[in-house]
This record gives C-alpha cells, structure tokens and sequence, in this order.
C-alpha cells in the first residue's frame, strides 16, 4: 500500500496547462446552499474575481432559514453573472444535496459544470486553470482536493484522515472501469456537460448520502476519465481551492458520520473489512507496545506510519499536531465509523438539519 500511496502522489499532481479551447467554453458554477449565510460570502467574493471569460454562477437556497437568499440577492446587484435560484420541495425519494444539485443543473448552461460547496474559496486562476486542464486531458470529471483548514483540535486529529483514505487506500493510478475505484471531492468536482447528461447526473445518485463519490463510480463504471488532482497548490503562497469543513466538534462528528458508512453502498462487509485494516495497519501497532512482542519490528511499523503522516502533513499543509497524535484521532474515526453505521441501521443519517434512511 506505501508504492500505492506513492504512485498516487505522481498523478495528484496539478500541472496548469493552456490548451484552451478555441472558441472558450462556458462555464456554470453551481452552488447548493442551505443555511450557509455565514460561509457564503468568501466563495461568492473569490468565484467573481476570476476572469473566466464565459461564466455563470448560480446558487440555489435550499429552504434555508437565515439570510442566506438576502446574501446572494445583494451579491448578485454586483455582479450579473450571479443568479439565485429557490428551491423545489424535496421529492419522495431524494436525498437534499443531489437534488439541490440537479436543479442546479436544469438550469445551466455551460458546456462544463462545475458544482461547489458554499464554504470553498479559489484563487483567481482556479477557474480557468482548471478548464484548461480538463480540456487538455479530455476528462469528463476532474475534482480537485482543497486546501483544508484545521483550526479546532477535533478538526486536526479528524480531517487529515481524507487525504490519508483518498491516496493511501484507492488505486487512481490504475486504468479501467471498475466502479469502486472512482472517487471526487463534492467541494470541486468540473463535469464535461455532454458526459453527465449521458449518465442522467444527479438523478442517478438522487438516494445516496456521499453523492460526490457515488456519481464519480458511475462516471467510471460508464466509460468516462476521472481525475482526482491536488487543489492545494503546493509551491505556492496560496491554494486553488481552499475550505474549512467544519468548524466545532460537534460539525466534524456529524459531517462524517453522514459519509462514512454510505461510502460503502451499504455493503456491510466492505464497510467492516476496511474498519478492520485500519485497525490492523493504523493502530494495532501502537497496542503492541504493551505486550512482550517483538519491539524492534513493532517500532519499525510505527516510524512508518508516523513518516507517512508527517509526508502527509507536509504535502497537503496538514496539522502536525495531528499527525503526532495520530493514535487518538484514528480512533476517533473508528468512533465516528461506528456511530455512522449505527445511524444507517436507524434510518437517522444527519445532514442540514434533516435525517435520513440510507439506501
């Protein structure tokens, strides 16, 4: 799995490019906000910075109850390139997210979308660059992985653990169509308008939880290029996407505890065996240290995780107060595996104040 992690790392890498297409294509940034009056405003400020020459953004208010729809009406004075759409009722059948999304969709007209989370923020190139690269490489799904600021402790020990599953466990190196492999960030993920018309977009992930990584396996399984490349813009002063997920313990525990079972599909067995190689890989190690086994090796399994979490806290700009603690935030993410397969079994998986049964 280490020569997994490092083959991974060769194709994260994001290289800007200038093969532009000649005309310039138009291109829909789409934002599903619900109560997000006070993330909103940055992303709106840094999406009208860009200089993209045919652009839209439109944010739809999902029923929220603050100013978020007052926010975007004011903005939107500013600059015409912004329109706020209200939300539909949510229909039988739906998760809030994807349908936020496919109405978003409906409305576009862009020959790429590109759909992303009200508390994303972008450097002036981010757009364009992009764009640029997904032209460039004929992708139909390009995500790009933010900057993820961790200010509180609970965000240090939890967060880096998405780079850590994304490059450490999934092959993206490889070639093929085997859907489990596919994976993308909801926070950015650039889609070829023609190639998510064909998989019928959203709607074809309309039930699922973690409706990012769901549409990128179907994008897969049908055929299409999907690329996984960092947004962190290592090098450089500042990040092509940068977002702070969660800002309280209470907001990380219950963000993950949305994702972490329905990652699997609901394959139950997945789901545990994955627990159980985290446990053997990640922690088990650290337990040994308390019984008469072979220290030497067991020592040796330690420094490895700890360069790979250092390497990982390096790269992406990571806490390295996390990385230290590295034993008490992996089992704090077993913690939150845990309650997020019991709140499947309930038919209670939060999310924005609503719960839903995962299918």
């Amino acid at each position: 799995m280490i020569g997994n992690y490092l083959l991974n790392l060769r194709v994260f890498r994001f290289q800007s490019v200038t093969a532009v297409a000649n005309p310039p294509p138009r291109l829909s940034v789409l934002i599903p906000a619900r109560n997000e009056e006070l993330r909103l405003g940055p992303c709106i400020s840094t999406l009208s910075d860009s200089d993209f020459p045919i652009l839209e953004i439109l944010i739809l208010d999902d029923h929220s109850t603050d100013g978020t729809a007052t926010l975007v009406q004011q903005r939107a004075k500013g600059d015409p390139r912004i329109r706020l759409i209200s939300g539909q009722p949510l229909p039988e059948g739906w998760v809030g997210k994807p349908w936020a999304c496919h109405q978003l969709a409906q409305q576009a007209k862009g020959d790429y979308l590109l759909f992303v989370d009200a508390d994303t923020r972008f450097s002036d190139i981010t757009l364009s660059d992009a764009v640029n690269h997904a032209h460039e490489q004929q992708s139909d799904l390009l995500s790009l992985w933010p900057y993820l600021e961790s200010l509180s402790w609970s965000e240090r020990l939890v967060i880096p653990f998405v780079h850590l599953f994304i490059l450490f466990y999934l092959p993206h190196w490889a070639k093929g169509s085997l859907r489990c492999f596919g994976a993308a960030n909801g926070q950015f993920v650039l889609f070829r308008r023609t190639s998510y018309d064909k998989i019928k977009g959203h709607e074809s992930v309309r039930n699922h939880m973690v409706e990012d990584i769901a549409i990128a396996r179907n994008m897969r399984a049908a055929g299409f290029k999907v690329l996984n490349l960092d947004g962190t813009n290592p090098g450089h002063s500042s990040a092509l996407v940068e977002c702070r997920m969660y800002t309280r313990f209470s907001e990380v525990w219950e963000g993950f505890t949305k994702n972490l079972y329905p990652s699997f599909d609901g394959n139950f067995f997945a789901f545990l065996f994955f627990q159980t190689l985290q446990i053997i890989l990640f922690l088990l190690p650290f337990a040994l240290l308390a019984t008469p086994s072979n220290r030497p090796i067991v020592w040796t399994e330690i420094g490895i995780i700890f360069a790979l979490r250092f390497s990982l806290a390096h790269r992406f700009r990571q806490s390295y107060l996390g990385a230290l603690f590295h034993p008490i935030g992996q089992l704090l993410v077993l913690a939150i595996s845990f309650n997020s397969w019991l709140q499947a079994l309930r038919g209670r998986l939060p999310w924005k104040g609503r719960h839903y049964a995962h299918t």
